[in-house]
């Protein structure tokens, strides 16, 4: 787990399983739809480029409640395996489930033991490593003998108003402790992947008040697209390939 309290931390995720997480993670309906939306539509098209394909089998690892299993990936995928710490949450995913190929259990993240080499054609981590930063480093490595391909949402750790979010008691118990972009970086590197895209994306936190999220929706893209202006970006997002996969696209990170 990360240095918050375990306890606190496991309090915290399942009640947002029954509440669901959107409700929990954002203040505003309009930023959870607009963040959501297009972290989870970018997410695709990172496995896409990766090279995953409409008869993929795919890991959601930190499923959550399965709202991005359920909504996105069991439409661009012909199974789908989510895992989660929260029974909470893996109730309700399952009760939405759209049909019987996309599952779910409870699992300790950190600890996977599931069988068979490579099991899955690629793992989606949507905001789960900095929920587990200690153990981030034997996650990874676990990976690596599931999958050769990840997608990867991550704060921007480098991002100051966000690490400083941190210390805040409901950051605290949701176990919050964000990575720098190169930290990352070097965990999948040193588990023997190779960086294929990586994308700092998204000018809203998801607290952000909805008269300053419609105010500014219309620069978000300006920021994106601007190499001084991406530090107030609070997004990471990475597409990583084993370091021998070489069907997967792109030299090098974008």
């Amino acid at each position: 787990m990360s240095r918050s309290d375990p306890c606190a931390q496991k309090a915290y995720w399942e009640r947002a399983g029954r509440e669901s997480y959107g409700n929990c993670m954002f203040s505003s309906a309009d930023v959870e739809q607009h963040v959501r939306q297009r972290m989870w539509a970018i997410a695709i098209d990172i496995g896409h480029e990766l090279g995953l394909h409409a008869q993929a089998h795919v890991l959601d690892l930190g499923c959550g409640d399965g709202a991005f299993a359920n909504r996105v990936l069991a439409r661009h995928f012909r199974a789908v395996d989510g895992l989660d710490f929260a029974e909470a949450a893996i109730v309700r995913a399952r009760a939405e489930a759209p049909r019987a190929d996309i599952r779910f259990d409870v699992a300790d993240v950190t600890h996977l033991e599931l069988g068979g080499e490579r099991p899955f054609d690629g793992a989606f981590l949507i905001g789960i490593l900095h929920h587990v930063k200690q153990s981030a480093p034997s996650v990874v490595r676990q990976l690596r003998e599931l999958t050769a391909r990840v997608v990867v949402l991550e704060p921007n750790g480098d991002h100051v108003l966000r690490k400083l979010l941190e210390f805040t008691p409901s950051h605290r118990a949701a176990g919050d402790e964000s990575f720098r972009g190169k930290q990352v970086i070097r965990l999948f590197e040193r588990a023997g992947f190779r960086t294929i895209v990586h994308r700092r994306l998204n000018l809203f936190p998801n607290f952000t008040p909805r008269p300053i999220f419609r105010m500014l929706r219309g620069i978000e893209p300006i920021f994106e697209s601007t190499p001084g202006l991406r530090a107030f970006c609070t997004v990471n997002m990475f597409g990583f390939a084993a370091t021998e996969d070489h069907s997967a696209f792109a030299s090098s990170p974008r």
